[in-house]
């Protein structure tokens, strides 16, 4: 990945950190963008004490002026855009009759809009540089149902469909897919029951949940010409969760 450049959202910690850190330990520069300011500058930190390049962007992907900012204040650093992780995630889980407006707005936003704005101003510059590769962090739950993810999965399933249709646009230039992590160790599990995580993790064949950086792995491979002929696809990283029946 050396000479590339790489913007991931919600960088601050999980997935978003473990994709970051490997993407600058392969040689690519990164933007680092995130709303929690302290864990994203950390990211940065940890980049640039590894011998990388990283800049971190506050912004809040839900919002298009914050969006357009953060491709902006990107390319103006790095003078170019070549890897776009679309990752930022905001979510309860209700089942339909507890959730409220704000709560599923909120989940949309910021699981779909965002994905849906942060393309949309990515696509000019990475055509500028001759393409790139857009990479979503969907989930099994956009293609398994489960109680009380009423917004959670309704998101993640549009984030799908608005995959394979940002690959029909942007081919052959740029890339996109998605990747579908299942149970994953990162500090959104502090939003579940533990009785719930307990139940969940047992449910995976490979009996235990992922490392954020299992995911990363999956991110490198469909950021590099590794994957040069896969557009369009959905990437499952699950342990063999939705595999089955339970």
């Amino acid at each position: 990945m050396a000479g590339k450049v790489a913007l991931i959202t919600g960088a601050g910690s999980g997935i978003g950190r473990a994709t970051a850190l490997l993407f600058a330990q392969e040689g690519a520069s990164v933007a680092v963008v995130d709303i929690a300011d302290d864990s994203a500058r950390e990211t940065v930190s940890l980049i640039q004490q590894a011998g990388g390049s990283g800049l971190f962007v506050h912004a809040d992907v839900a919002i298009a002026a914050d969006s357009k900012h953060m491709i902006e204040a990107t390319v103006r650093r790095f003078g170019r855009l070549d890897i776009l992780h679309n990752n930022a995630f905001w979510t309860v889980y209700h089942p339909a009759v507890e959730t409220s407006e704000f709560e599923w707005d909120r989940t949309i936003a910021v699981c779909l809009k965002a994905p849906f704005l942060a393309s949309k101003h990515a696509i000019p510059p990475m055509l500028e540089n001759g393409g790139g590769c857009i990479i979503n962090t969907s989930s099994v739950s956009g293609i398994r149902g489960q109680a009380a993810h009423t917004a959670y999965e309704s998101a993640k399933g549009g984030l799908l469909a608005l995959t394979r249709s940002l690959a029909a646009d942007c081919a052959p230039q740029i890339r996109v897919n998605a990747i579908l992590p299942g149970g994953v160790v990162t500090p959104a599990l502090q939003l579940l029951d533990p009785e719930l995580i307990r139940k969940n993790t047992g449910s995976i064949p490979l009996k235990r949940r992922a490392t954020p950086e299992e995911i990363a792995n999956a991110a490198l491979f469909l950021a590099t010409d590794a994957s040069s002929f896969c557009t369009g696809a959905c990437l499952v990283v699950d342990g063999g969760r939705s595999s089955i029946l339970l």
